[in-house]
């Protein structure tokens, strides 16, 4: 499974969170591009009477390659490996069902990552169609690819369809998995992530903290999905413009990931832009640039120079050189930014677009 290291931020503003990216994924933040999120479990669950219980997928030496690709921000790279190995599948005399719907599912997921929202739905409706037909049309993998959709609509700005999606997913999940599970969580955390991009804050609080009480009697108070959660309510506040609130969940996931993921994963460089984030805002221009330092740094070592997040580190820094006036600075870390967006996501990705706006405007 692919790391979730890959979430970009449309505003290029904050990180939500590392950790393995299963085949649903989960939005992560109020200004998160998908997927990723937290590790989201398959369910353990069997549903009543499924049309055939599924195999695993078999991951071939061009899958792991992908996934591989995926966990650099080799997006670009990762869909053209799995648009090989899907031609290859059907190809076959005899296509298996499971790979053809994992495959499309997997490289829905990497074009959604690559900016390419009308191919990634294309490819997870698919995948869909295929669990549809093999399983039922209330099968937890059915509630996945309805996940997927949701998130790929979000992202597409159409809110209306994303919510209707990540509705028909939950259903599944409260009838075969019951109202505490998991899945269920991250589903809450979904409708949250719609409402929280149509401005409904307050209505997406409601369901994060649903997300979170789950998670909490299913995983412990101390679990680092727990962490993602403090992370994901303290964005909230932060949009809500409650600084100090947001600061004490921000720190709360801090602790728990020191504690639980060790000094130096990706997701306590999460903690410390967002503690970044929230500095910035409140005009504390020295502590955000300390704390994105310390992002900037175990992104570095963890996920090499040219991975999305590090070029989003370079643009929350570079806020920071703007509005302490130095220009000079500012346009220094927009261009990495801008140049590692390019590389790895093409110039017609909306994060290398906006990148290339922000510099052109400085060069004025």
């Amino acid at each position: 499974m692919k790391p979730s290291c890959g979430l970009l931020i449309l505003s290029l503003s904050l990180l939500i969170g590392c950790g393995k990216k299963a085949p649903e994924q989960e939005a992560n933040g109020p200004e998160v591009n998908p997927p990723a999120q937290p590790p989201v479990k398959e369910p353990e669950q069997p549903p009543a009477k499924p049309k055939v219980e599924p195999t695993k997928a078999t991951l071939t030496p061009g899958m792991k390659a992908a996934e591989k690709a995926h966990e650099a921000g080799n997006y670009w790279e990762a869909a053209q490996l799995y648009t090989v190995e899907l031609a290859a599948e059907e190809a076959k005399l005899a296509p298996n069902w499971v790979q053809l719907s994992h495959l499309h599912n997997e490289l829905g997921s990497a074009l959604d990552y690559a900016g390419l929202y009308d191919k990634a739905l294309k490819h997870h409706q698919k995948s869909l169609a295929i669990k549809l037909r093999h399983l039922g049309p209330e099968h937890p993998e059915v509630a996945t690819s309805y996940n997927n959709i949701g998130l790929v609509h979000n992202n597409k700005g159409e809110y209306d369809k994303a919510l209707k999606h990540h509705q028909k997913s939950l259903a599944i999940k409260l009838k075969h998995l019951g109202p505490e599970h998991t899945d269920v969580a991250n589903s809450y955390n979904n409708i949250g992530g719609v409402h929280r991009n149509k401005g409904e804050y307050d209505k997406a609080l409601e369901y994060f903290q649903k997300s979170l009480a789950i998670k909490i009697k299913q995983l412990g108070p101390e679990h680092p999905d727990v962490a993602i959660s403090y992370n994901i309510i303290g964005l909230e506040h932060d949009n809500k413009g409650e600084y100090d609130k947001a600061l004490e969940y921000f720190q709360k996931a801090l602790a728990i990931q020191l504690i639980q993921l060790g000094p130096e994963h990706p997701d306590v460089a999460m903690s410390y832009n967002n503690i970044g984030r929230v500095h910035r805002k409140k005009g504390k221009y020295d502590k955000a640039l300390e704390h994105y330092q310390k992002s900037l740094a175990i992104q570095l070592k963890q996920l090499g120079p040219e991975h999305p997040n590090v070029a989003i580190n370079y643009h929350n820094m570079a806020y920071v050189y703007k509005a302490k006036k130095d220009l000079a600075k500012s346009k220094e870390f927009i261009g990495k930014g801008h140049a590692i967006f390019l590389k790895k996501l093409g110039p017609n990705h909306p994060h290398t677009k906006k990148a290339k706006a922000q510099l052109d405007a400085l060069k004025e």
